[in-house]
């Protein structure tokens, strides 16, 4: 009852603990205690576990070739790779490693420091990249036609190209955010209009845009959209309200190459440049639009009369030209009455042909 025989693998240590204070470390094996009239206590140790957590007296027990004592600062954070991947994330404080593990070219475990101190970095491997907190790293894939932007405590510090970005948000407070360069669209639906005759209508806008100077867009506006619409509200509501309906209609390319000046401003200060604009439709109310297609209406009657009249006119004076010609000339007359002769003769059985007044032959038919 005085020898105790205790048996450790190849995956744990122990530590043997006589009357409530380590004495001894055991490394695999079997190990035979003899203490007589004491109290005797072993604490086994997963080493497969990577880390330990030990104090005082069982903590120097400890060969310093199978526990290293890892001390991080808040500048940096360490990587406990087990066979070459990264197994564990260690952050500001003290840690402890063990390294028992082994394998054909040497310890199994290793610790790698890295710093933090900075913002930029490379990109992580995915496999470490699992194992790093969301607050203290920061990374986003920019695809062509859009750029990233860096903010650093808060401040612009950086705009970045297409591609893959990372950055380190352990000192500074990081933040990556995309935005899109390529040419958009944006819609002004029924915007509704007074017109200089005090004629209420409703316009579809509509412009093109994309960005130019990705900085000012993210420094100027917090919503640049948004501020693009109330100018092109604005500009084209100006403009309509110095036009009469029928100008209005008469012309709106005329109207939208006026509204694109102001806006176009507008958005370049915005760090936007606009490419077209134009007013996709004119609505006009129900009872505008019954009276205008009345005018049209009568309109187009007027035109096509005065076309009727025109086309009549011209008709007689034809006829009265070819009658002034036939009574100048006895043989057209003659001539066109033979023609209509052998019209006829396609219509009748028989046909005597008589000499008439001047030598002239005249026809005679019989059905």
């Amino acid at each position: 009852m005085w020898i105790n025989v205790i048996e450790v693998s190849e995956k744990e240590r122990a530590l043997l603990y006589v009357n409530g204070r380590a004495r001894k470390y055991l490394r695999p094996g079997r190990h035979w205690i003899f203490r007589p009239f004491q109290s005797v206590k072993v604490i086994r140790l997963n080493v497969t576990l990577l880390m330990a957590d030990l104090e005082g007296e069982a903590l120097e027990l400890v060969p310093a070739d199978e526990l290293l004592q890892v001390e991080v600062t808040e500048a940096e954070r360490a990587v406990v790779y087990r066979n070459g991947r990264p197994a564990r994330w260690l952050q500001t404080g003290q840690h402890q490693v063990w390294t028992v593990e082994r394998n054909r070219s040497g310890p199994a475990v290793e610790v790698k420091r890295l710093d933090v101190s900075g913002v930029q970095v490379a990109p992580l491997p995915e496999a470490l990249r699992a194992l790093v907190p969301a607050s203290e790293y920061q990374e986003t894939v920019a695809a062509a036609g859009t750029v990233v932007l860096r903010y650093v405590d808060g401040e612009l510090e950086a705009v970045l190209p297409a591609g893959r970005h990372a950055a380190w948000s352990v000192i500074h407070k990081v933040q990556l955010a995309t935005v899109d360069l390529r040419e958009r669209l944006l819609n002004v639906p029924a915007q509704e209009v007074m017109t200089q005759d005090r004629v209420s209508v409703r316009l579809n806008l509509a412009a093109t845009f994309e960005v130019k100077d990705a900085r000012r867009l993210a420094t100027v506006a917090r919503d640049a959209d948004e501020v693009l619409y109330l100018a092109m509200q604005l500009a084209t509501r100006e403009a309509v309200g110095a036009r009469t309906l029928d100008a209005l209609l008469a012309d709106r390319e005329k109207l939208a190459e006026e509204v694109f000046g102001p806006v176009s401003r507008g958005a370049e200060v915005l760090g936007l440049q606009l490419m077209r604009f134009g007013i996709k439709d004119i609505i006009l109310p129900g009872e505008m639009k019954s009276l205008l297609n009345r005018v049209i209406e009568a309109q187009k009657e007027a035109e096509a009369n005065v076309i009727l009249r025109r086309e009549e006119t011209a008709a007689t004076r034809s006829m009265a030209q070819t009658a002034k010609v036939l009574a100048e000339n006895p043989l057209l007359v003659r001539l066109k009455e033979l023609e209509a002769y052998k019209d006829l003769a396609q219509k009748v059985g028989t046909i005597h042909l008589v000499l008439g007044e001047a030598g002239l032959p005249s026809l005679q038919l019989k059905a």
